[in-house]
């Protein structure tokens, strides 16, 4: 049966994965320690070229954080506007907040390009490391720019807001004031994408399934790989579809269908879901799984995770690698 990711409608251009902070609940793992680097001209140039055959309407730009790169990041917004792709906004965690002059002046170049929207990030557990005071500042800067100020999420900002907003504080502190399910209110508030460290972060919240029920369960994962809506291209060019981090095919393949001989291991997810990518890994490489998991895609980021760092398994299908050695 063929596969083949065809028309596009809207998503996200990710470019870069350096982080000024580690967010307990990054699906991306960006942070500090990810490479330097911010996505090169040619590689926007080349994005913008591939989505505008696929009619892709809109984008939106993300990290790791953008505003860590200014200069980069007016030149890619730039480039978005000198194509037939719309520019929807930018996301941001407002760490780089130093002073209102500075800020305007980064804001003032972007509203230059095309930038009419801001995506500020508020969040108990970009708290941990950013206090809310810098959120406010950018929000204030935007808005006298004339540029939209949109927060997300609005649901949490009044409970992140009853702490100091010049201090960070942990998610302990959230969890002692608001009580023991707290954290199971922020993953259905921000419907949070279980990926990457997200994991780790969860398994002292979340029940656990037995690792006989969750393969008993679970087929197939083909309809975990929507594309037309909120996939993203990295600064490596590689097309991650929607929530489903660390599973990526080159941008260059997209609509034509489908290598499944190139991309091995999205074969195995589509067509016999993670029990066959369980199979695989037990079998070929010896993997000895724990007795519960979270879910099925807890099961499948640890078999995955597995094969990228202990058994050097480096496929164009489990990209970008980088994600996969979290730390």
């Amino acid at each position: 049966m063929g596969y083949e990711v065809g028309a596009l409608r809207t998503g996200g251009i990710m470019t870069n994965y350096k982080c000024s902070v580690r967010c307990a609940h990054c699906r991306h793992n960006a942070s500090p320690t990810r490479t330097d680097g911010f996505i090169s001209e040619e590689m926007v140039s080349k994005i913008l070229e591939k989505l505008e055959s696929l009619n892709c309407q809109s984008v939106h730009i993300e990290g790791g954080e953008p505003f860590l790169y200014p200069k980069e990041l007016v030149r890619t917004v730039k480039q978005i506007r000198e194509s037939k792709i719309y520019l929807e906004h930018i996301v941001t965690n407002c760490s780089w907040y130093q002073n209102q002059r500075n800020a305007k002046m980064i804001l003032n170049d972007l509203k230059k390009y095309g930038l009419n929207r801001l995506l500020l990030k508020v969040s108990p557990f970009q708290n941990e490391s950013i206090p809310l005071s810098k959120v406010n500042n950018v929000a204030k800067t935007a808005e006298q720019l004339g540029i939209h100020v949109l927060i997300w999420d609005n649901e949490v900002y009044p409970e992140v807001a009853s702490f100091d907003p010049a201090k960070t504080h942990s998610l302990n502190q959230y969890v002692k004031k608001y009580g023991p399910d707290y954290m199971k209110k922020l993953a259905e508030c921000f419907k949070v994408t279980f990926a990457g460290r997200t994991f780790a972060v969860y398994e002292n919240y979340l029940s656990k399934s037995s690792l006989t029920d969750i393969l008993l369960k679970n087929k197939g994962c083909s309809v975990n790989f929507p594309t037309q809506h909120h996939f993203h291209i990295d600064m490596y060019g590689n097309f991650i579809f929607s929530h489903t981090n660390g599973i990526a095919i080159e941008m260059t393949d997209l609509g034509k269908p489908i290598d499944f001989n190139k991309y091995p291991y999205l074969n195995l997810l589509i067509h016999e879901g993670v029990n066959g990518l369980y199979k695989h890994a037990v079998l070929k490489y010896g993997f000895v799984p724990r007795s519960e998991y979270i879910s099925k895609c807890h099961l499948c980021y640890e078999v995955r995770k597995f094969l990228v760092t202990e058994k050097g398994v480096n496929s164009p299908d489990l990209q970008p690698i980088e994600f996969y050695f979290d730390n």
